[in-house]
C-alpha cells in the first residue's frame, strides 16, 4: 500500500489517499470526487490515462495533481 497527496489545481487544496497495486488514476479521482480532473506527476509531465495503473510509477509519499483538461478553441472572427 502507497500513500499520496493529491493536490487539487487552482484550490490548492491537498487530498490523501492510500492505493494497491492495480489502482487507476481513474480510481483515485472518483475516489476523490473529481471525475472530471486528470492526474499528472507536475505541471510540465503528461496525464495519466484514465484506466492507467499508477502503482508502479509513483513513490509512497509523493504529490500528484490533479487539474482540468484546458479547452482549445478556435477565436471567432468578424469581418
Amino acid at each position: 500500500m502507497k500513500r499520496l497527496s493529491v493536490v487539487v489545481a487552482a484550490s490548492g487544496q491537498i487530498r490523501d489517499v492510500e492505493i494497491q497495486p492495480g489502482t487507476t488514476a481513474g480510481d483515485i479521482l472518483h475516489q476523490i470526487n473529481l471525475p472530471d480532473y486528470l492526474l499528472s506527476k507536475g505541471p510540465n509531465e503528461p496525464f495519466f490515462a484514465a484506466a492507467e495503473s499508477i502503482y508502479d510509477k509513483v513513490k509512497d509519499g509523493e504529490k500528484i495533481f490533479a487539474s482540468t483538461k484546458a479547452e482549445v478553441g478556435v477565436v471567432a472572427l468578424c469581418v
